[in-house]
């Protein structure tokens, strides 16, 4: 159940991974040994930075030859006693097929990290494969326990513990495999949560939520028939300067027929770009008559559920020791999707629950 909701709020499989731009970074990376001995679904550490740094993105350690779907979640501070917790956590994103480069080499996982680590401050990751085809996850040394597993100037790094998918079955002292790529120094313009396409009628609603923004000017979106040739869609004024999350969203109102790629950018006041994120879209595939979908997820004040009309009809959502709170939200059918927000402050673990399908929410 976890694992369909948490997936869902990426609109399709990425079909081509070997085309996928990886993220730019600073030239600074803290690199842990590529000395593989063990494996793990997925891998959880501690990164401690002396510096203020932004985490651009990550390179793993996979099987060789392994195909699999990966995701990336964060928190403030350690792992340690939130291995099995998946409400401490939130999900920066998902790659749907990725193809190991091999054994002991660093494979990149193309999704933007973009999380801003301040002076003194410990963040956790866990980096777990959520679908794998051929690959029994992500590979990983033993060690002796709760060790510095690499060191620099700026960061540290610490842990880990391997996890079953997802947020399952802990193992202990196995330690990350992998490059953290960062930049020192003050934090990127945006910070994203998600960027999805969901097809309306014969048009695709793009939709994005930003965390956060500094100094931003406009984003920019492109659209790309074989994920190398692009060409400008269309482009949307930022907010600028917003410590709140805010969610954009256009239309592309004439799709390309079967799969397509959006790139999202963003500009600064400046004029500097900054590549957030990549995705494909099948303009084939229909929601089925009893599927939802969910964006975002993990939510803050509001989500938007996709599907088909009688299948939302009656949607409600419960704690997550089963009491309907429904009453506290306000839910609207518009056109397309119904959108609810909450009323009340509440956090945690929920269960959105349509006529016939569910799914789980987690709310920061």
């Amino acid at each position: 159940m976890l694992k369909s909701t948490l997936l869902s709020i990426t609109c399709c499989l990425f079909t081509c991974p070997q085309l996928f731009a990886q993220c730019t970074t600073g030239g600074s990376d803290a690199v842990a040994p590529y000395a593989s001995n063990s494996s793990s679904k997925g891998v959880m550490f501690d990164v401690t930075v002396a510096n203020i740094i932004t985490i651009s993105c990550f390179d793993v350690n996979l099987p060789a030859l392994s195909v699999g779907g990966y995701e990336i979640y964060f928190k403030l501070g350690s792992y340690v006693g939130s291995e099995t917790n998946p409400a401490d956590w939130t999900l920066i994103g998902s790659e749907g097929s990725l193809l190991s480069l091999g054994l002991n080499l660093a494979t990149p996982l193309s999704i933007p990290v973009n999380k801003t680590i301040l002076a003194g401050q410990t963040f956790a990751f866990y980096i777990t494969a959520s679908n794998p085809v051929l690959s029994t996850g992500l590979l990983t040394t033993t060690n002796s326990g709760y060790t510095a597993i690499t060191s620099n100037s700026d960061v540290t790094v610490f842990g880990g513990v391997g996890i079953s998918y997802p947020f399952g079955t802990v193992t202990a002292n196995r330690s990350f495999n992998g490059t953290i790529h960062y930049t020192p120094g003050d934090p990127l313009p945006v910070t994203l949560l998600d960027f999805t396409a969901v097809k309306i009628n014969e048009s695709v609603l793009l939709e994005w939520q930003t965390e956060s923004e500094y100094n931003s000017d406009y984003f920019e979106v492109e659209r790309s028939v074989n994920g190398i040739d692009w060409n400008r869609l269309f482009t949307i004024n930022a907010a600028g300067e917003s410590s709140e999350s805010l969610i954009y969203q256009e239309m592309d109102e004439n799709p390309i027929d079967g799969i397509s790629y959006y790139r999202l950018n963003q500009y600064d006041l400046n004029g500097t770009k900054t590549f957030l994120k990549m995705i494909s879209f099948n303009n084939k595939m229909e929601i089925g008559k009893n599927d939802i979908r969910v964006f975002p997820n993990p939510v803050n004040d509001r989500f938007r559920v996709f599907g088909d009309k009688s299948e939302l009809e009656g949607l409600q959502v419960f704690n997550s020791i089963g009491e309907d709170i429904s009453g506290n939200l306000t839910i609207n059918a518009l056109d397309g999707f119904t959108e609810v927000v909450f009323k009340n402050e509440i956090e945690g673990v929920l269960i959105l629950k349509s006529k016939t399908n569910s799914q789980i929410l987690i709310k920061k």
